[in-house]
């Protein structure tokens, strides 16, 4: 799972014969549902699907074949040095716990309350930073939110 450091993002499916790599589609960066599940998308050869970069996706295991994609990045350096662009709030605070579906080992904190770390991968515990503290939902772990523990 991730965002894409572009404003609209166009992913082309373009050829080979492969089974499976669905892309998991959750919400937008700074949002209260960025880690909430929103829809599975099956690639079609010869299609593309557009989304805001700040859309939080990922591509699924590929279970056979070969899967090519041409990704393209667009962003607006007018609209990015705006002040309403500037001004964006980072992050609101999470509504809830996250879908699993929508975690990341890499970047999220409560990974492991919800998911196994991936064989090879556990060295990744502790280093997420997603959600950032002031953006946690309510019952998430106070250690993994970052607040003091009292002796």
């Amino acid at each position: 799972m991730h965002t894409d450091d572009s404003d609209v993002t166009f992913n082309i499916c373009l050829g080979r014969n492969f089974s499976g790599a669905a892309l998991t589609i959750c919400g937008d960066s700074r949002s209260p549902t960025h880690r909430q599940f929103f829809k599975n998308y099956e690639h079609v050869r010869g299609r593309a699907l557009v989304h805001l970069g700040a859309r939080r996706h990922g591509a699924d295991d590929i279970s056979a074949g070969e899967r090519n994609n041409l990704i393209v990045w667009n962003s607006n350096s007018k609209y990015r040095s705006s002040t309403g662009y500037i001004n964006t709030q980072p992050y609101l605070k999470e509504e809830g716990p996250p879908d699993p579906r929508c975690l990341s080992y890499t970047h999220d904190r409560d990974f492991a309350q919800f998911l196994d770390y991936p064989p090879g991968k556990e060295a990744y515990r502790g280093r997420g930073w997603c959600p950032p503290p002031f953006a946690c939902y309510d019952s998430m772990s106070p250690v993994l939110r970052g607040d003091k523990q009292e002796l």
